[in-house]
């Protein structure tokens, strides 16, 4: 019995030791792997942002297409090395301006499970996620001309998911 404990406790510890010594991705070499792999990223004061071009929804939709889904499987594979799992990740969701707050809101947070749900799918821990719905409050596009018409353009770039690897000074 006390070879086993012995054994034990030099295991973890050689664990501990191991798990000290693995190198971690920087946000810039996750800049990197994300452009080289065709995603459009951004390093901001919040983290590294990750943009889909595929991932785009149709109005009053949370549904994925086989694209998104085949580039989230993507993501899912840079976000389960060894060297990103120490990363927390903000999944935003956000909507055009068409409806109320209240419902852009929960569509907003519906697409961002939506994106999440398939990250987990693909290895990614659940405990690593935040997920958000910001309706239509941070809009990239405009939603009508300057005239004030509709602007269809602008509206289907607001309805998207965004992807942070988060910046731990803002957790």
């Amino acid at each position: 019995m006390r070879n086993i404990k012995r054994n034990f406790v030099v295991c973890f510890v050689l664990l501990l030791f191991a798990s000290g010594c693995a190198s971690v991705h920087t946000k810039k070499e996750l800049y990197e792997i994300f452009n080289a792999k065709g995603f459009n990223t951004n390093l901001t004061d919040r983290g590294l942002v990750v943009f889909l071009p595929e991932l785009f929804f149709e109005f009053d939709s949370t549904a994925l297409t086989q694209s998104a889904y085949d580039q989230l499987l993507v993501i899912s594979d840079v976000l389960t090395d060894p060297r990103t799992i120490t990363e927390q990740i903000l999944i935003e969701g956000h909507a055009d301006f068409f409806g109320d707050d209240a419902y852009n809101d929960a569509l907003s947070l519906r697409r961002a499970n939506a994106v999440a749900d398939v990250l987990v799918l693909g290895g990614v821990d659940e405990i690593r996620i935040t997920r958000r719905g910001y309706g239509r409050k941070y809009p990239i596009a405009p939603n009508t001309t300057p005239e004030g018409f509709d602007n269809p353009e602008g509206r289907s770039l607001n309805r998207r998911v965004e992807i942070i690897l988060e910046d731990p000074a803002q957790q």
